[in-house]
């Protein structure tokens, strides 16, 4: 048809489901009956196909004029040329007038007929060539031999093994014998292996990446970035340099380090430097220490030098890992107008600014004492834990100063510049036809920022106020949520925490929409990182305390450190434990207010959730 009217009990498609229209909603959706459920739906208009069920035959013959042949093309003219009177008349043919050019043509008044259906059917003249056969192109295999045709392909052709058809093709007849089933010739398993795409014979046959490298289109150029902060890549790496605790200075580990290069100008935009593995956590600390001013966390870090590069960018382009994905993450970028594009899985050099920026670091790091290498192969008998030297602050001074003052001031070779003059070139310069873009916008309540990119868990309000991970937060400016059911659909509130201590969270209050700092009850507990707390619950759970209170993590806390206390030398894992509680102080800068004195309820604590799991 050249025209369709969305009128009820049209038959129409989407996908491979037909629809009878039951009525017209707006421009965008109609109400239709599912003919496979017999339930309602609402559908898309943009996704329907017209479904012309009386004759399926013009689908067959409607094709594209550019793909007939000359004996066609003048066959259909030849056609249409002899209904084109009848055409005209439109609704007011009769059998007089098909009876007359069936006569003067030599062609049946049936033949006239099915010229005519076919052409109305499709208001094109190419659908007036001869009806293909049916079956053409297609197997002619039943039911059981099909299906163990494209088993055996799947099990005996594309495997990683390569092997050639004629031997897959034994393989088949054995399947065949097995089942009873009389085999298709060697020819016909031959050209239905080969008809497999040849992308998803690579794939299973090699690798997705080589199939990647052999079909997937390349460019030579990363497809964006054509301003500062217009792009920025987020990757991470384990900088080949073994650190030590602050007190004993002995070995704990190598760091994580998360960084943030901005794709235009290749300079560093902001990092995260961890002992932890990285997390949506480590994520959001990096994007936000990439859009800070960054005078007052150097410092707070105590750490002599210029960064002058903030700003909300407009991409973020990250890898697919878990590490990249939370709700926390989606709701802040969404939130600071920020949008995430996933890396294509098994394309790396679409994240090549940052796997370049990390494979020179970690260069420049092996003239460190205490370096574990580039390859571990060079080490040789190389002690990198009796020569680390490095505390965890000392080498954050160290990476902060090497961003500053080196990689940000030589010369990149892909730019010919240095990366801070470029930065400063896309602000203050014209370039590319592209107009420069002055100075970035600040954030000027940093302490929202901070707060917005934290994980956070919805909680209700009970009597003895918030639980999460059997740890009691109260504070009476919460007293009016007790029991209170927010307008949430679940009817919970966010509450945000962080990972360097237990004392306190943010209870995200609705009616100012502004965070609240809430303590804990048991003011006289030790704190705790977030990390000891999820293992002493485990430890709980794993002795058996189904119902654990918090007076059991106290105990529990307090009976670790003095195993620590009592030791003679402590391990490399408690240092390490030790250290990142210290850690943790020194890279967060802690920019909420200072928590409000607690006011203790009367009220006895209440049994807490037992079903929280934190991912932390």
């Amino acid at each position: 048809m050249l025209t369709v009217a969305l009128q009820p009990g049209l038959i129409v498609a989407v996908g491979q489901q037909k629809y009878r229209l039951h009525k017209v909603v707006n421009l965008q959706y109609v109400l239709a009956i599912n003919l496979a459920t017999d339930e309602l739906e609402r559908i898309n208009i943009a996704n329907i196909t017209p479904v012309n069920e009386e004759d399926d035959a013009s689908k067959r013959n409607d094709i594209d004029s550019l793909l007939l042949s000359e004996k066609d093309w003048q066959l259909a003219e030849s056609r249409y040329k002899t209904i084109q009177p009848l055409l005209a008349l439109e609704s007011k043919i009769t059998t007089k007038d098909v009876i007359s050019v069936a006569e003067k043509s030599g062609t049946s008044r049936a033949t006239i007929y099915r010229w005519i259906k076919r052409y109305k059917s499709s208001g094109k003249v190419s659908s007036l060539v001869r009806i293909k056969r049916i079956d053409s192109g297609k197997s002619r295999l039943n039911q059981e031999q099909e299906l163990i045709l494209q088993e055996s392909i799947e099990k005996h052709y594309l495997v990683p093994e390569r092997p050639d058809i004629s031997v897959a093709y034994k393989s088949y007849e054995v399947d065949c014998l097995n089942a009873g089933v009389t085999p298709c010739s060697y020819k016909t398993y031959s050209r239905r292996a080969k008809k497999t795409a040849p992308k998803i014979q690579t794939q299973k046959r090699f690798s997705k990446a080589i199939a990647a490298q052999q079909f997937d289109p390349k460019i030579s150029k990363f497809p964006q970035g054509n301003y500062p902060l217009d792009v920025i890549q987020i990757d991470h790496t384990k900088p080949n340099v073994m650190l030590v605790d602050d007190k004993e200075r002995l070995p704990i580990c190598r760091p994580w380090v998360t960084f943030a290069i901005d794709v235009y100008s290749r300079a560093i935009v902001g990092y995260y430097l961890a002992l932890e593995a990285p997390s949506a956590t480590t994520v959001g600390m990096c994007i936000t220490h990439a859009i800070s001013r960054k005078e007052s966390w150097l410092s707070h870090q105590g750490i002599t030098t210029e960064w002058p590069i903030w700003g909300i960018m407009r991409v973020i382009h990250a890898d697919n890992g878990a590490d990249f994905r939370s709700k926390s993450l989606d709701h802040a970028c969404f939130n600071y107008g920020i949008q995430i594009n996933w890396r294509p899985l098994s394309r790396p050099d679409f994240g090549g600014h940052v796997e370049r920026l990390m494979r020179t670091v970690k260069n420049d790091l092996n003239n460190l004492r205490g370096t574990t290498f580039k390859n571990p192969q060079d080490k040789l008998d190389y002690d990198s834990e009796g020569r680390a030297i490095f505390t965890f602050s000392e080498f954050q001074k160290w990476l902060v100063t090497y961003i500053t003052k080196y990689y940000h001031q030589r010369t990149h070779s892909d730019l010919k510049q240095s990366p801070i003059s470029k930065f400063e070139e896309g602000l203050f310069e014209s370039h590319n036809d592209n107009p420069p873009t002055g100075l970035p916008e600040f954030v000027e309540d940093e302490r929202r920022l901070y707060l917005d990119f934290l994980p956070y868990v919805k909680r209700s309000v009970q009597r003895y106020g918030i639980s999460i991970d059997n740890i009691h937060y109260f504070h009476p400016a919460i007293a009016k949520w007790i029991n209170v059911k927010s307008d949430a659909e679940d009817g919970k509130y966010i509450i945000k925490y962080e990972l360097h201590q237990i004392n306190h969270i943010y209870f995200l209050d609705p009616d100012t929409q502004d965070y609240i700092e809430i303590p804990r009850v048991e003011r006289t507990a030790e704190n705790m990182t977030r990390f000891e707390l999820t293992k002493i619950n485990k430890l709980l759970r794993e002795k058996g305390k189904s119902k654990i209170d918090e007076q059991k993590i106290i105990e529990a806390h307090r009976e670790l450190l003095a195993i620590s206390e009592q030791a003679e030398k402590s391990t490399k894992a408690t240092r390490r434990a030790a250290q990142r509680k210290t850690q943790l102080k020194q890279s967060v800068k802690h920019v909420a207010p200072k928590a409000p004195e607690v006011i203790k309820p009367d009220w006895s604590i209440e049994e807490p959730f037992d079903d929280i799991d934190i991912d932390i």
